[in-house]
């Protein structure tokens, strides 16, 4: 069983971490807890536990001090930091004094504690089965490098320089390349398909090292329990590609998930280590227009480009349709954009803070007429960050503006009064024939003042531009997803007069028919 001390200044924090989860079942025991630093120092002496979980800001000596002291007592201990958002200097302190990772407080859940556990057990058995210390220690060392520059922490050249100074890596400076890889669309996946976190990167492991020659010599580090990064000893580039596509042909065919895998140009000095790992890493965000499962080159990468709002107006026409309650046209208008961010090689957040913009904008219109908000737009938003591809995108838009659309029309019903509601379900079920405000008024045998009245009243609009909106809405939806002649979608929405329905459908989509058709 491995012995675990918590080290917090805070009762609450110590009381917490003991408590999240069910230690025994990680066979682990927490045999001590302590309220700083000199206290820690003396249990841990007594106790000497394999794992010890340490915030970094306490009186007297601190986290770093403590974790210095730890490793110069015992090196193979596995130090688990403790931090908040605004502890950055702190934590790069913590990663070079010897710390194994860092969790963040605020954010800190039960899968986070026990993926982190079970890593740092594993990290306690290679230590005690390896017979090479000196190879741990530089594994170690590289993979905290790689986690903070990764996190966009200020790591020197000098730093990696030291690593890179140990014996392990002398036979990898001739000639080395690396492949980043990480699972694509990883944060939908957690939501619905993979719930053990921790055991993802054991299983990635496996079948990443069922695809490796053993005459290839490698180090496979991960980064997170679902990217990493894989250090060949070789210039051999086809070979490595080819070995690359093995692993994501094999982690698709066995977990039946999509990885990418950006892979460098052959590389001949330590010295070109960070740009190389830096140029992988956006390098890797070309899989947002490649798709998933994708392997990329980093010496053919593309840089991104802004997005100019001079160049597209598209989230105006998407306002206005969503005023006119057009969501057919949204649809359209949706694949208009994305296909223009593909086209213009867009930077992928930018792309995403785009649609953000665009729903911000849909929920503050709705505010703004008093309405109180039910769509969860804050968990759209969400969504939509968290798509790594253009394909995702489209989906969770599509999705979106479907909750959008349902539930504008649940409020639009429940809203009017019941006589307003059955005209609305009678236009709707006409939309074929020939409607005017007489035969309406006719058939629900009331004057048309009485009906005229009533009508713009409840919804704000006459009824004879509420009968066009829809039999135009209704043909916008025939022209984008039929094949049906122009003069026929005209009769679909009891319009004879061809060159009529022309005129109201410009009216209302500034473009004729035939231009929509042609973008088809």
């Amino acid at each position: 069983m491995y012995k675990v001390m918590i080290v917090d200044d805070e009762r609450l924090i110590r009381m917490t971490l003991k408590t999240m989860i069910d230690w025994h079942a990680l066979d682990c025991e927490v045999v001590a807890s302590a309220k700083d630093g000199e206290e820690a120092m003396k249990l841990f002496k007594l106790h000497q536990p394999e794992i010890v979980i340490t915030d970094l800001k306490m009186p007297g000596m601190d986290g770093v001090e403590l974790i210095e002291q730890i490793k110069a007592d015992k090196p193979d201990t596995a130090v688990i930091a403790l931090s908040n958002y605004s502890d950055f200097e702190y934590v790069r302190t913590a990663m070079k004094a010897g710390a194994f990772d860092y969790l963040l407080k605020v954010t800190l859940e039960k899968e986070d504690l026990i993926s982190i556990i079970t890593q740092a057990k594993q990290c306690c058995i290679a230590n005690s089965t390896s017979n090479d210390e000196a190879m741990h220690t530089a594994i170690q060392a590289l993979q905290q490098n790689l986690v903070l520059t990764k996190n966009e922490h200020l790591v020197n050249q000098a730093q990696y320089e030291r690593i890179f100074a140990l014996p392990y890596f002398v036979g990898y400076e001739a000639h080395y390349q690396l492949a980043y890889f990480r699972i694509d669309n990883i944060d939908f996946l957690y939501l619905d398909k993979i719930k053990d976190h921790h055991r993802l990167q054991a299983h990635l492991h496996d079948l990443i090292k069922e695809c490796i020659p053993v005459s290839m010599e490698h180090t496979l580090l991960f980064i997170s329990n679902h990217s990493g990064m894989i250090l060949f000893d070789s210039g051999e580039k086809l070979r490595v590609v080819n070995i690359c596509n093995s692993i994501i042909r094999n982690i698709a065919q066995y977990m039946d998930i999509a990885v990418s895998i950006t892979v460098s140009d052959a590389l001949h000095s330590f010295e070109d280590f960070i740009p190389a790992y830096e140029r992988l890493l956006e390098a890797h965000e070309q899989r947002f227009y490649e798709g998933e499962g994708v392997l990329i080159q980093s010496e053919g990468y593309q840089p991104f480009h802004e997005l100019s709002l001079d160049d597209l107006h598209v989230h105006l026409d998407i306002l206005e349709a969503q005023k006119a309650r057009d969501f057919a046209s949204i649809a359209q208008l949706q694949q208009e954009a994305l296909s223009y961010m593909r086209e213009h090689w867009i930077d992928p957040k930018t792309v995403k803070d785009y649609f953000v913009f665009i729903f911000n904008n849909m929920e503050g219109n709705e505010i703004s007429k008093g309405k109180k908000i039910a769509i969860p737009f804050d968990k759209l938003n969400e969504q939509i960050r968290m798509a790594e591809t253009i394909e995702k995108l489209d989906e969770v838009l599509d999705e979106s503006f479907t909750v959008i659309d349902s539930w504008l029309k649940s409020e639009e019903t429940n809203k009017y009064r019941k006589e307003v509601v059955d005209v609305m379900e009678y236009v709707e079920a006409h939309l074929d024939q020939r409607l005017t405000l007489c035969m309406i008024a006719q058939h629900f045998e009331m004057s048309e003042s009485t009906l005229s009245r009533m009508f713009k009243n409840e919804t704000g609009k006459n009824m004879n531009y509420y009968i066009n909106e829809k039999k135009m809405q209704k043909a916008m939806e025939i022209l984008v997803n039929d094949a049906a002649m122009i003069k026929d979608v005209a009769a679909a929405v009891g319009m004879d007069d061809q060159l009529y329905f022309n005129k109201v459908f410009k009216k209302y989509y500034h473009v004729s028919p035939s231009e929509v058709r042609k973008k088809r």
